[in-house]
């Protein structure tokens, strides 16, 4: 069933608290929240919520807003932009949620407590030690109106708590799963406005949608237990509440409780979960878009890569799957392996050199002059899923002959051959590179394949000593494309290193 074609104008909004660094878990709800918009032609909001002052991190901010323009999200209106609903920043709109705070009070829905925080702990404790539930008394909702005015004449700080339904149901609508029945005995008054004057959650979020003429709220599903409050702020206003979808949990990747905002440890590895994570490790924004509009949404069983233009095309909320997931890593980084061959070969240059420049304290200066870069890069970019395992592919690209160590001896002999036949290969081989014409992959694979023949060797025994010279790894780019990178100097050098090295081994 798809979504009902709204019938006012979509307005979708992102309203991340900013007190940490940005979660992937956050990031799809921005994603999903911004397609929907865009699938509608509507308006996409930023919005900071920051009355947790306590929490409030100024760096998080910047984490969310460079988190989302590295995934290509952009708003319509927004704390850098400005706007007709603005301003953006729930601090900022202070008088708004005070006058709104005094209409609840005035018409009886709120009332003003005065416990200090010394008697609310002496109620939990008490609490605790029967065995009940931790909540508030509700003492001060049942004040007589002479008892408020004397408090308040006495000048005793109070906080503002809404006033909750004590008995019967609440029932709330979710488009993907249906009516949301709560038992109004398991909850509690919350405070709306605090002594300070400033809003809480579960007031400003409301106030903020009605004035902002938001027609559509995405949020975690662990944001559900805060529905039954909000709907029913919006009945006691008076307002019509935005279509609401509580998008699923995405749990760690075995399966086993949410996605922590720490980086899970599960037998062993460590799992990225923060955006710039993520970022560092050289995931492609393109894989994914494509990757995080999949995760709680399908549009075909049949087919996993999309363009954005598609995904956007065919976007619909109320298709969102309302169940949790595992976080499936590895679909992850199969599908940034499959964006990393489609770059072409330019993109994938500059994609990879700060990645290097970093890994070998370099600057990006000198890797993007370092002679036959371009020879073995194609080779890497075939082979890596993520653009993190490209200084794995090349640190033998930037260090000299001299610094070469030859950790593993089996490298430099040659498959089915001795050490005097593999320094016989090594001896071929630097009058091979001192006497070849051209310096090119095709060229050197030519001399190099002619001469294998002649000494009645398989290409593979041949071949394997000098890669072992060259790359001191078992795992490299292919052989020639190595050698025309490095050079005719630098790989004659290699070659007779790795001849002292395999003398010295026979000697011992």
């Amino acid at each position: 069933m798809n979504a009902p074609t709204p019938t006012s104008p979509v307005r979708t909004r992102f309203a991340p608290s900013p007190t940490g660094t940005m979660h992937l878990g956050a990031l799809r709800t921005a994603l999903f929240t911004w397609l929907w918009a865009r699938h509608n032609a509507g308006d996409f909001i930023l919005r900071i919520e920051d009355t947790d002052s306590r929490r409030f991190e100024p760096s998080s901010i910047a984490s969310i807003i460079s988190g989302m323009k590295w995934l290509g999200l952009d708003w319509d209106e927004g704390p850098d932009i400005g706007g007709r609903y603005g301003p953006y920043t729930q601090s900022e709109r202070g008088d708004l949620y005070r006058q709104v705070a005094d209409d609840l009070l005035a018409a009886g829905h709120a009332y003003r407590c005065f416990c200090t925080p010394e008697r609310l702990q002496r109620v939990r404790e008490a609490q605790v030690a029967a065995g009940k539930p931790r909540r508030y008394d509700r003492t001060c909702r049942y004040l007589t109106p002479e008892q408020v005015r004397a408090k308040l004449a006495a000048g005793q700080p109070f906080t503002v708590r809404l006033a909750m339904p004590t008995e019967g149901s609440i029932t709330f609508p979710d488009l993907i799963r249906g009516d949301v029945t709560v038992d109004a005995a398991t909850l509690q008054d919350p405070v709306i406005l605090k002594s300070d004057g400033m809003a809480l959650y579960h007031l400003a979020v409301v106030v903020d949608d009605h004035f902002m003429d938001i027609s559509h709220v995405l949020r975690g599903q662990e944001w559900l237990a805060t529905a039954p409050y909000h709907f029913t702020l919006y009945r006691a206003l008076g307002w019509t509440p935005p279509v609401t979808v509580h998008l699923p949990v995405i749990l760690n990747p075995n399966g086993k409780g949410k996605m922590s905002k720490r980086k899970p440890v599960i037998d062993g590895q460590a799992y990225p979960v923060h955006v710039h994570d993520f970022i560092n490790a050289g995931y492609l924004p393109d894989a994914m878009f494509n990757f995080l509009s999949l995760l709680g949404w399908t549009p075909d069983a049949e087919q996993e890569l999309f363009q954005r233009d598609e995904l956007i095309e065919r976007f619909d909320i109320a298709r969102i799957v309302p169940s949790a997931a595992a976080m499936p890593y590895d679909k992850l980084t199969w599908m940034n392996g499959v964006y990393i061959r489609a770059l072409n070969a330019a993109d994938f240059r500059k994609a990879a050199i700060p990645l290097l420049a970093q890994a070998f304290k370099l600057s990006t200066a000198d890797v993007e002059s370092r002679p036959g870069l371009d020879y073995v890069l194609p080779e890497v970019q075939a082979r890596v899923k993520t653009l993190e395992e490209c200084p794995g592919w090349l640190g033998w690209m930037f260090c000299s002959a001299q610094e070469m160590e030859y950790t593993d001896s089996k490298l430099l002999i040659g498959r089915k051959l001795d050490v005097a036949q593999s320094v016989a290969v090594l001896d071929k081989s630097t009058c091979l590179l001192e006497t070849a014409e051209a310096f090119t992959p095709d060229a050197l694979h030519r001399v190099f394949g002619e001469a294998a023949k002649k000494m009645d060797l398989k290409a593979g025994s041949f071949f394997g000593p000098v890669r072992g010279a060259l790359s001191g790894k078992k795992v490299s780019p292919p052989l020639f494309a190595m050698m025309a990178a490095l050079g005719r100097d630098e790989a004659m050098a290699r070659v007779a290193n790795a001849k002292m090295h395999l003398h010295n081994l026979a000697s011992t």
